[in-house]
């Protein structure tokens, strides 16, 4: 609530001094309110350092172990060639434990570092989405996932390329992790010409999500693999949310997800420039 108001009180009388018992009510509120607000920042950043601790923890282990094996066996004085076999899958196991801790990070530091969008006026909606796809090309191709894509006639629209593209290939990655080998994900794009906005919609043949969960998914660490920080869709909603467009999830557990993102051609802020000159 707004805790600003208060009432001005010029008497002593009853109705004086209820005003005055109002206005140290809403002070008390207000300290209340911003008591609970640091409250809750102190909460998330335990909960941050938390995620983030235990998620970089387990590769790291893994890495530790492995290096300590290696660094045993060299010790000897002969290493034999079975061993040298073994030693290439120890680190390969290292490389990839090392890339989960990087994607890690990245995903913290997508988070961190939300801001305005840098907006230009003649952004191609289906180039950007390419370019997002040509990212998970190979981990499409990898689960031989089919894809399918409908691309309609779109006009360029007002908006940050590098943002968007990031908010795709999160969609994409996450429809990729829910899919299993030989699955499908379906891209329509369309312009919404009566309500001058242009229309994404990615779905995916995946594991889905509970309904009790789907309220939860934009929610920063919340997740329901187990790998991941739960900070990729966190990203597309602020994302999405700084264009001033919406999006919406749909979907259903054992049958896919859905998730449709409306995009205006004009930011408000645009409009209003372009119609004061």
């Amino acid at each position: 609530g707004d805790f600003e108001h208060t009432i001005p009180f010029r008497s002593r009388d009853e109705l004086g001094q209820l005003a005055e018992s109002f206005n140290k009510m809403t002070q008390r509120l207000k300290r209340a309110q911003y008591q609970l607000l640091q409250s809750e920042k102190l909460a998330s950043i335990g909960k941050l350092a938390a995620t983030i601790a235990h998620e970089i923890n387990n590769p790291l282990n893994g890495i530790l172990t492995y290096t300590k094996l290696i660094e045993r066996k060299l010790a000897q004085d002969s290493v034999k060639r079975e061993e040298l076999e073994r030693f290439r899958s120890y680190l390969s196991i290292m490389e990839r434990e090392t890339e989960r801790c990087s994607n890690i990070v990245r995903n913290l530091l997508d988070f961190a570092r939300q801001r305005e969008p840098s907006l230009k006026s003649d952004v191609d909606v289906n180039g950007v989405l390419e370019e997002a796809l040509s990212l998970v090309a190979n981990q499409i191709a990898l689960q031989e996932i089919q894809l399918e894509k409908s691309f309609g006639k779109l006009p360029p629209i007002m908006a940050d390329p590098m943002q968007l593209r990031q908010a795709f290939l999160n969609i994409l990655i996450n429809s990729c992790e829910a899919i299993q080998d030989g699955g499908r994900i379906r891209i329509v794009t369309e312009y919404l010409e009566g309500e001058g906005m242009v229309r994404v919609e990615f779905s995916d043949n995946g594991v889905g999500i509970e309904e009790e969960d789907l309220h939860k998914i934009f929610d920063p660490f919340f997740t329901t693999k187990e790998k991941g920080t739960g900070l990729g869709l966190s990203v597309v909603y602020g994302i999405i949310n700084s264009h001033q467009g919406n999006i919406e999830v749909k979907s259903k557990p054992k049958e896919g997800t859905t998730v449709v993102i409306k995009l205006p051609l004009r930011t408000k802020n645009q409009t209003s420039a372009q119609e004061g000159r």
